[in-house]
């Protein structure tokens, strides 16, 4: 294929439109479709040079591969290794430990599926995550192994017109996943490799179709596809589904410039202007240097989403991605120039930064090396990591999910209704020691999902929260199960993220719960410990940091005053219980150990102090009724 520099042009337009929307700015809602313009441009220009060497002859998988490794490895490597140095200097040994993981999985190309479980909320949001644009690396890679494979397949066997069919079938086939897995498995659609094929084949037949009827530069159509990729920059915002046929829009938007850009026409000219080509070779190590630049900028406490701030951060990741581009991407991609890397050196130094990367990353991860870095007197304040946090939240439902109640048994029947916070009711106690006393079954209901127990108009009030496909996987007080486990239970538990607006609701719930069921109630209110920041803990002295405290959001405040006012329930006030008279919360406790990882859920320390704050294991277990006889 002959260059088309105008290409370079349509890359600039869809990596400073990424930049922007991860900035902050808010200028560019839809900015994240620029990724979707880089896969239709990828399929392109990889279809293009896969057919060229299939129809010469020449095409070698070794070849293939080895020019895609030196086209991606370098940058991308010398971006690991330079954040790494970043990370370990600057993150916290729970932030390392999670970051020692992006990278062993960025340099595999697997971070997709990686992040697609690592996205949960005990995840930092996604603006601080250093690599978490790997996925669509990733995803092209995977593309990259695998199409070759097919297409070299299918055009020996069946030719050109194999090679059509294949990409046409496999296209329907991922567009077909990609709006299935929107509406049901929403998260592990947006990282699905599967479900994003179908925007690099889209490429794929812009190549197979230029390649056999040429190309015709139309204004008017080009101009049309680059109307519909900024309309999507716009109108898009991060509700919205990708991908999906939402998704169209940017692709074929950036089919229809491939297709028919590359003339002399207006729109042509403007997308070969020197600095927006120049924008455009540089777009790759732009793309890789813009999430770590904006993550860590934040982490040290600058704002990308301040205009002054994001100016300087875009600048800086350009001027990143120039000397990336010319000291890093160039010498090994053209060999003839005198200051390349030798040939047969390229891939043994790929393979030993690779392995570099994957050892640094296993000590990061694995030892306990990042908390040795620090002064013996704060480890206790860093040791307990993001993943320890989620795991000893999650694993005490396990044994208590949908049980069924032992009949006629001795130990009083409690059933504990609630989310994340109902896991973490479990562990307060479990650590006080009530939880071997009892019979327990949990049934979980999302914050999000309306969890109360409601009739006729307010039932219907809140449809737009509870029928939705995630919603419906929970019982919502609609399963026969777990209306026996309530009417079967001497005391019924209720406990969630509670906030100002759930406050009627849950007074509903309560007069309802009386209509099905003799138990004692419960109510469990709310907590808060507000963003728990090590660094600065970290500035504050050791007898200092007990001594610390947040103030609390005052509508969360009011929705506890408003529990705790409820008749006919038990209300246990967690703020009461954590909080000082002056009305400040404690994030460590007096051993120096956090109470909350994340400023939300329990850490162990945090439940035994909550557990002894509320009146130990005897206050616990009066709050639960005798078996019936």
């Amino acid at each position: 294929m002959d260059y088309r520099h105008d290409i370079d042009g349509l890359r600039a337009i869809a990596v400073l439109a990424v930049i922007l929307a991860h900035s902050g700015l808010g200028w560019l809602p839809g900015g994240f479709a620029g990724v979707d313009v880089f896969f239709v441009i990828s399929g392109f220009l990889i279809t293009g040079i896969i057919l060229r060497d299939l129809e010469g002859g020449t095409f070698r998988f070794g070849h293939f591969y080895a020019r895609r490794a030196r086209r991606i490895f370098p940058a991308l490597f010398v971006m690991l290794a330079l954040t790494s140095a970043a990370a370990w200097v600057f993150l916290s040994p729970s932030e390392i430990k999670d970051f020692s993981a992006s990278v062993f999985f960025s340099v595999l190309f697997l971070s997709n599926g990686y992040f697609a479980d690592f996205i949960d909320y005990f995840a930092p949001s996604s603006q601080d995550i250093p690599l978490l644009h790997t996925w669509s690396l990733a995803i092209e890679e995977q593309f990259y192994l695998l199409f070759p494979l097919v297409a070299v397949f299918a055009w020996r066997r069946f030719g050109v017109k194999g090679l059509w069919v294949a990409v046409i079938l496999l296209l329907l086939a991922s567009f077909a996943l990609a709006e299935w897995g929107w509406r049901n498995k929403p998260r592990a659609n947006y990282f699905f490799s599967p479900s994003r094929f179908w925007e690099i084949l889209s490429g794929a037949m812009v190549a197979l179709w230029i390649a056999r009827r040429g190309q015709a530069p139309s204004p008017v159509l080009a101009a049309l596809g680059l109307g519909a990729i900024f309309l999507s920059f716009v109108l898009y915002e991060d509700s919205t589904p990708f991908p999906s046929a939402y998704t169209v829009l940017p692709v074929v938007g950036a089919a229809l410039v491939l297709l028919f850009g590359g003339g002399s026409g207006p729109l042509g000219q403007v997308l070969r202007l020197g600095p927006l080509r120049l924008v455009g070779l540089i777009s790759f190590s732009a793309y890789l240097w813009h999430q770590p630049v904006f993550a860590f900028s934040r982490g040290l406490g600058a704002d990308p989403s301040r205009p002054p701030v994001a100016v300087a951060l875009i600048f800086l990741v350009l001027i990143i991605a120039l000397v990336s581009w010319r000291c890093v991407e160039q010498p090994f991609r053209h060999r003839s120039h005198h200051a390349d890397v030798p040939a047969r050196w390229q891939m043994p130094f790929l393979g030993g930064m690779a392995s570099g990367l994957l050892a640094l990353s296993v000590v990061g991860y694995a030892t306990a090396l990042p908390l040795m870095r620090h002064p013996v007197e704060d480890r206790p304040l860093l040791e307990m990591t993001r993943v320890a946090a989620s795991d000893y939240q999650r694993d005490i439902g396990a044994a208590f999910g949908r049980k069924t109640f032992a009949t006629d048994g001795p130990l009083p029947r409690v059933a504990i209704i609630g989310d994340s916070y109902a896991r973490d009711f479990l562990n307060v106690l479990n650590e006080a020691g009530v939880l071997p006393q009892l019979d327990v079954s949990l049934w979980t209901i999302s914050r999000n999902c309306a969890p109360f127990l409601l009739r006729g108009a307010e039932e219907e009030a809140l449809r737009h929260l509870w029928d939705t496909r995630d919603c419906r996987d929970y019982d919502r007080y609609q399963s026969p199960q777990m209306m026996q486990a309530i009417a079967a239970a001497d005391t019924v538990v209720l406990v969630s993220r509670w906030t100002d607006w759930h406050v009627p609701y849950v007074r509903s719930t309560v007069e309802n719960l009386r209509d099905v069921t003799d138990a004692s109630l419960v109510l469990v209110g709310p907590k808060d410990f507000g963003q728990v920041s090590l660094r600065r803990l970290l500035r504050l002295s050791v007898a200092e940091r007990p001594a610390f405290g947040v103030a609390l959001d005052p509508a969360l405040l009011a929705a506890n005053d408003a529990m705790r006012q409820m008749e006919g329930v038990r209300f246990v006030d967690l703020i009461a219980a954590l909080c000082r008279r002056d009305g400040l919360c404690p994030q460590v406790a007096p051993d120096g150990r956090l109470l909350s990882q994340d400023g939300i859920h329990l850490t162990p320390t945090g439940a035994r102090v909550l557990g002894a704050s509320l009146g130990g294991a005897a206050a616990l277990s009066a709050l639960f009724s005798a078996p019936h006889p």
